[in-house]
């Protein structure tokens, strides 16, 4: 860490930082428009109810884990909220004072869950002994962890080690930390608005710094930016600290990680006062621009329209080789695996709804018929109750991940996770709905006998029905769009750049704040990759 390459970390972070910025602020005045947009013209094709998000626990119970400083284990009572964090206590006494004080607490977006430690320890170790250019027979064993642990493991973060009593209760916590890992809200500021320009301006940032392809972040707003910053170092300058290392792994590791600590100090001093600037910024120019972009929404509309064509003009001789090569070729075929899976899934997801609405029937007292509901809003929040149907999209997987063999920058289990979501939700969807129903019917007929939950059960499948339809053209448009678009974009965007950048002009004054030519190139390739899809799935 000689001065030379401090200067250069810190140009990089500076860089990034001021990129990052720019585009952050750009994205939060287009997104405010396009929501204020979506406000006016608010539309829900879906027929099912959806119920306010539940403030129930989703989890709870005994678990032995390894402490972060000193490396001995400890039983701890741990707690999953609803909104995915993971809180611990000494015991279950300490959980259910008053004023409970959790012992400590996880956020676990970005984070993934290791299966099995000792394989991804030793994966681990060997990246890293290949970047730093050393003989893998040099590396140390790694540590040894009893079976029934596992890992919640991030590359710049704390990372847990949790041991279960049981097989049984491993699966179990294995299925629950996925599903926070997947689901934990990282950004401190919940606001929509906020959550697309920030998602937007660190797609931005990555491309403007040359970095093509699929990745994913997770954490606050500081952890991502600092995430990022940390990539574009990796990228630029490790190799040159790694160079100068010598000596066993042992040395060289020890080095290593007073090295990265340099880094993350310098990084965490120019992100935090960055981030809290940034954000002060937005706050206080949101109430100035409101009323401006409620005052331009049709004008702007018409403007976009105009625009995209002028778009479309200009870029279609040089994108349409692209299509052609990068999206119709692959398309059926990617079909051929997602079609089957996922309408079976839907199916099996009704059918354990339907199985279980009907034993709620056989002991339920419809003078009360909110008394066995609460039984039936875990059926759809239960791993294992569901699992029959979301185990069906499991054989996406290998004909999956073969195609990365064309597609490098395919994750299948992300992709599946992320529809059996869906299918989790929908299933939730027609339970509510079903109870919703069932009310209003006994409430219009007080004396009616039990015929009447057969009765509202077959308006409820009717209304499944329709909207697993929907869902199931929309899984599928989801996957294809997650194989064809990194590598369509990689591609795309630089080849037509020079012939975008004079369209800027196109745009009228008063909208230059709230309209962007690479957004609405971004949403006509959308367009145009969607056609490409409608004409498969139809």
């Amino acid at each position: 860490m000689d001065p030379a390459i401090k200067d250069e970390i810190a140009n990089t972070i500076k860089s990034v930082c001021g990129t990052f910025t720019k585009e952050y602020v750009k994205h939060y005045a287009i997104s405010l428009a396009k929501f204020l947009e979506s406000e006016a013209k608010e539309d829900n094709p879906l027929k099912l109810l959806r119920r306010e998000k539940p403030t129930d626990d989703l989890k709870s119970g005994y678990l032995t884990k390894e402490g972060g400083i000193r490396k001995n284990w400890k039983k701890r009572w741990f707690i999953v909220r609803y909104d995915y964090t993971v809180d611990y206590f000494v015991d279950e006494k300490a959980a259910t004072k008053p004023k409970p004080k959790a012992k400590g607490s996880m956020s676990l977006a970005g984070y993934h869950v290791r299966e099995n430690i000792g394989e991804g320890l030793m994966k681990q170790a060997k990246d890293l002994a290949e970047k730093m250019g050393i003989d893998v027979g040099q590396l140390p064993k790694p540590k040894e962890y009893p079976e029934l642990c596992f890992e919640l493991h991030h590359s710049r973060r704390r990372c847990y080690f949790i041991e279960c009593a049981t097989k049984e209760e491993k699966n179990e916590w294995v299925e629950m930390f996925k599903t926070c890992c997947r689901n934990a809200w990282g950004l401190k500021k919940h606001d929509k608005v906020h959550q697309k320009a920030f998602h937007r301006a660190v797609r931005e940032t990555r491309w403007a710094l040359g970095r093509w392809g699929w990745w994913s972040y997770g954490g606050s707003e500081e952890q991502i930016l600092s995430d990022i910053i940390n990539d574009e170092i990796e990228y630029q300058t490790i190799g040159k600290v790694y160079s100068k290392l010598s000596g066993p792994w042992i040395i060289r590791n020890t080095v290593r990680n007073s090295a990265l600590k340099v880094i993350d100090t310098m990084v965490s001093a120019a992100v935090n006062p960055a981030w809290a600037a940034m954000s002060k910024t937005v706050d206080e120019i949101r109430p100035k621009l409101e009323p401006v972009i409620k005052g331009l929404i049709d004008p702007m509309g018409a403007a976009k329209e105009e625009i995209r064509g002028k778009i479309k003009d200009a870029i279609m001789s040089v994108l349409e080789p692209l299509i052609d090569k990068h999206v119709n070729p692959h398309l059926s075929k990617i079909m051929d695996i997602l079609k089957a899976p996922v309408k079976t899934a839907y199916d099996e997801a009704w059918s354990i709804v339907q199985t279980n609405v009907k034993q709620y029937g056989e002991t339920a007292d419809l003078k009360d018929p909110s008394a066995g509901f609460k039984k039936l809003d875990w059926v759809a929040r239960s791993y294992w109750t569901m699992q029959p149907a979301t185990s069906k999209l499991d054989v996406m997987y290998e004909p999956l991940w073969l195609l990365r063999e064309i597609f490098s920058d395919i994750y299948p289990w992300s992709l599946i996770w992320n529809s059996q979501d869906e299918i989790r939700q929908t299933s939730d969807d027609a339970i509510y709905t079903f109870e919703v129903k069932l009310k209003e019917a006994i409430e219009k007929e007080p004396g009616a006998d039990k015929a009447v939950i057969d009765q509202t059960l077959s308006q409820v499948q009717a209304l499944y029905e329709e909207d697993s339809n929907y869902l199931s053209m929309k899984v599928w448009r989801t996957i294809l769009k997650a194989i064809i678009m990194p590598p369509l974009e990689a591609v795309s965007n630089p080849a037509v750049k020079t012939l975008l950048d004079p369209l800027d002009s196109a745009i009228p004054d008063p909208m230059k704040e709230f309209i962007s030519i690479s957004d609405e190139f971004s949403i006509l390739l959308n367009d145009i990759v969607d056609s490409c899809i409608d004409a498969v799935l139809k």
